[in-house]
């Protein structure tokens, strides 16, 4: 016969702790942040608030700008602790961080090179996180060229917080 004891208050807080951590833990990977995001209080770092631009707006707005050639416009989607990764293989490097330095880069970029524009191939949004595949193209000795490559945004609070680059392809 099995006789009974008094459950241990310590080790069933434990368990009620786990179990906590594991329902929130499913929540978030069914999708429903968002859904808990609208509850007051419940902002979830990063997501986007009511009245911001959605992830791929923000995205699309960058293309927009950068075929206008809009520097300071581009520079305005940026998140003030903005940064620019190139990813290689197994290496990844800091390109650039921060707007002015960003700003900067494009002015030079499209003095550089007055032809350039820009499409989007493709926009997956996962959350906060956007990928594309980019192709860009302009002209050299006078020669339309192009090349694409992926990048993957993360936004936050609207804005392009950083933004990871892998090799260009033809």
């Amino acid at each position: 016969m099995v006789s009974a004891q008094a459950p241990d208050p310590a080790r069933i807080g434990h368990m009620m702790s786990r179990i906590l951590r594991v329902a929130v833990c499913l929540v978030v990977c069914v999708g429903a942040a968002p859904a808990l995001a609208q509850l007051p209080g419940m902002q979830i770092e990063g997501q986007t608030a009511p009245g911001e631009r959605d992830p791929e707006s923000v995205i699309r707005d960058q293309l927009d700008a950068f075929n206008a050639h809009a520097a300071d416009a581009m520079t305005a989607n940026l998140h003030e602790q903005f940064a620019w990764f190139a990813v290689d293989s197994n290496v990844m490097t800091l390109e650039m961080e921060g707007r002015g330095t960003f700003r900067d880069s494009m002015v030079q970029y499209f003095r550089a090179l007055p032809s350039a524009r820009a499409e989007l191939q493709d926009v997956v949004v996962a959350g906060n996180f956007v990928t594309t595949i980019e192709r860009a193209y302009w002209v050299q000795n006078g020669v339309e060229t192009s090349q694409a490559s992926l990048a993957v945004y993360e936004i936050r609070n609207g804005l392009i917080y950083r933004v990871w680059y892998y090799p260009a392809y033809e």
